[in-house]
């Protein structure tokens, strides 16, 4: 395939890039905040207009956080609504368009096995033919996808919306929890405790149980940063928020069946990662009663890539979309 444009879309932002080759990094990457367009293909005409590019037969590519079944996709984090039909016209080709789990899972076959920083004790493996991984993540929501590569090296990537799963609770903390998130939401999902906004609401949940007064939640960079500084109740909140984690990742491999690795993304998890390293996530991510033996074996390694979702966005047209 010759030029490729990919995008991607998070709520707050808006990212574009351009390939020119297979295998190559996204250049000309810039990013919009999408409340400063109306619409998404505000954006998309303002980066055409800047690269001087015509958008009639340029192969394309878009990463969304939302489900992408049908013609008109609503995004929940964001105003905008895509309309694959109205892409379609206006490239004049059809455009391909993903989960941004997706597009993170199809990324991760290209990244370099020394990056990958290792989870716990059992060291992560590459991606490899005939393997199946587990890609989770968390900022504005919680992401899940599945990764698995075919004896040929063909790679084939699951989206999943298991963060909209039900919360189980694993102890009496949990408990307590879920009752408290249950009288102002409803519907507990794992998202609800698990995107970055759950750092909050764990945060919140323990000020409120330690009888402090409510005020303006702390960003979650705040408490992360609190509990590196030794602050208890922050600590106490990312803590919870690490044991969590570690039964929903778990229970996703025994569902998904991905006992080949897991693939921690986001920049939240990584600033976690002291808090990861120890045993609290392992301990519940293997409490699963007869299958702890075999979940003991599953590693987990940390990807921190640069642009996943575009470079991701741009392996999966390359092999989705070549003749």
């Amino acid at each position: 395939m010759g030029q490729k444009l990919v995008a991607a879309i998070d709520g707050e932002t808006v990212s574009f890039g351009l390939v020119d080759a297979p295998c190559a990094s996204p250049r000309a990457v810039r990013a919009f905040r999408t409340a400063d367009f109306p619409t998404f293909t505000d954006s998309l005409q303002a980066y055409l207009r800047d690269n001087r590019l015509a958008p009639t037969g340029l192969a394309f590519g878009l990463a969304v956080a939302g489900v992408t079944r049908g013609d008109t996709i609503s995004l929940p984090n964001c105003r905008w609504y895509i309309s694959v039909s109205g892409l379609r016209s206006f490239f004049a080709a059809d455009p391909l368009v993903l989960n941004d789990f997706e597009s993170i899972a199809w990324s991760l076959p290209g990244v370099d096995p020394v990056a990958i920083k290792p989870v716990g004790p059992v060291p992560p493996r590459p991606v490899r033919p005939g393997g199946r991984f587990l890609v989770v993540g968390t900022g504005a929501g919680l992401g899940v996808a599945i990764l698995s590569v075919g004896a040929s090296g063909r790679v084939h990537v699951a989206a999943s919306e298991g963060g909209h799963s039900s919360f189980a609770p694993q102890n009496r903390e949990d408990d307590d929890l879920l009752a408290w998130l249950r009288a102002r939401h409803g519907h507990v999902s794992y998202e609800r405790v698990l995107a970055a906004f759950g750092l909050q609401n764990i945060h919140d949940w323990l000020a409120a149980t330690s009888g402090q007064t409510a005020g303006v939640s702390p960003t979650p960079e705040t408490i992360i940063g609190a509990a590196q500084r030794g602050d208890g109740l922050a600590a106490r909140a990312v803590t919870r928020f690490a044991s969590i984690l570690g039964s929903f990742v778990g229970n996703t491999v025994l569902t998904a069946g991905t006992f080949d690795g897991v693939f921690l993304v986001s920049p939240l998890l990584g600033a976690m990662l002291p808090f990861l390293k120890d045993d609290t996530f392992r301990a519940a991510m293997t409490a699963k009663g007869r299958m702890k033996r075999e979940l003991d074996l599953v590693p987990v390694g940390y990807a921190d890539g640069r642009e996943p979702r575009l470079s991701g966005m741009a392996a999966a047209l390359e092999a989705l979309r070549a003749p």
